[in-house]
C-alpha cells in the first residue's frame, strides 16, 4: 500500500506571486458568477420601472465592455387639448410646467411617502388644539427603495428626484423622453460599472477568493486547484 502525502494551501497561505497569478486567472470567472447572482435583481428593478413609466426597451445589453438600450415610449397622449387636436401633447414634447405636473401626479406619488406632524393650535378655554399637516418625503435608498426594495431602484429614480427638486433649472425644451432616457442611462451605467468592479478591483477579487464561494478551495503550491474528486 502506498501512502501519498499532499501539501495543500489555502489562498492566503500561498506566496504573493502565486496569489497574483490566481487573481489574474479567476477575475473573469468571479465577475460572471457575481453578476449572475445580482443580475436578476437588476432585471426586477428594470421591469418595475418600465411599468411605472409606461415605457418599453426594444433591446438592451450590458456587460464589462459597455451598455446600450433602445427606448420606446407609449404613443398615448400625455395631455389632450379640448379645442384643437394639433395642440395635443405627446411624450417627446411634454416640457416645462406640464412635464413637472405630469411627474408630480404620475410618478412622485409612487416613490414618496407622507409624513404627518402636528403643531399646537390656538389656546381656547385653556385647551390646546393640535393642527395636523402632511408633508411629502422623497424616499431614499435607506427607506427601502420603492420599486422593488433593492438598491438598484435608486439609480433609475435618481434623475427623476433631481428633476423634481430643481425642475426650474432645466432647459425649456427638456422633455419627458429626455428625463426617462436619463433614468435608463443612469441605471445601465451602474450595472456596467459593477461588471468592471468585479473584474478590475483586486481587493474585491481577493475577498471572493478568501471567502464566499471560494472559501473551501485548496491549492497546490504552484496555484493549481486541488480537486478532491
Amino acid at each position: 500500500m502506498k501512502i501519498i502525502a499532499l501539501q495543500l494551501y489555502t489562498f492566503d497561505e500561498l506566496s504573493e506571486e502565486v496569489q497574483k497569478e490566481i487573481v489574474e486567472r479567476e477575475r473573469w470567472n468571479i465577475m460572471d458568477q457575481c453578476m449572475e447572482v445580482c443580475g436578476s435583481d437588476y432585471v426586477k428593478s428594470l421591469d418595475a420601472f418600465t411599468k411605472l413609466t409606461d415605457t418599453m426597451l426594444c433591446g438592451w445589453e450590458v456587460g464589462y465592455c459597455g451598455y446600450n438600450f433602445n427606448l420606446k415610449y407609449s404613443d398615448s397622449l400625455m395631455f389632450e387639448c379640448p379645442v384643437d387636436c394639433d395642440k395635443d401633447i405627446y411624450a417627446e414634447n411634454l416640457c416645462g410646467k406640464l412635464l413637472f405636473r405630469y411627474v408630480n401626479n404620475n410618478i412622485i406619488p409612487y416613490i414618496t411617502q407622507g409624513k404627518y406632524y402636528s403643531s399646537l393650535g390656538k389656546d381656547i378655554n385653556e385647551k390646546h388644539t393640535n393642527k395636523y399637516r402632511r408633508s411629502r418625503i422623497i424616499k431614499s435608498v435607506g427607506d427601502g427603495c420603492p420599486l422593488t426594495g433593492m438598491c438598484y431602484d435608486f439609480y433609475l429614480l435618481e434623475p427623476i428626484i433631481k428633476y423634481y427638486k430643481t425642475w426650474c433649472s432645466y432647459p425649456n425644451n427638456f422633455s419627458l423622453i429626455d428625463l426617462i432616457e436619463q433614468c435608463y442611462d443612469s441605471f445601465f451605467k451602474c450595472w456596467h460599472e459593477e461588471y468592471k468592479y468585479w473584474a478590475n478591483d483586486e481587493n474585491a477579487i481577493r475577498e471572493e477568493l478568501h471567502n464566499n464561494q471560494y472559501e473551501d478551495r485548496l491549492y497546490y503550491e504552484d496555484g493549481k486547484v486541488y480537486d478532491a474528486v
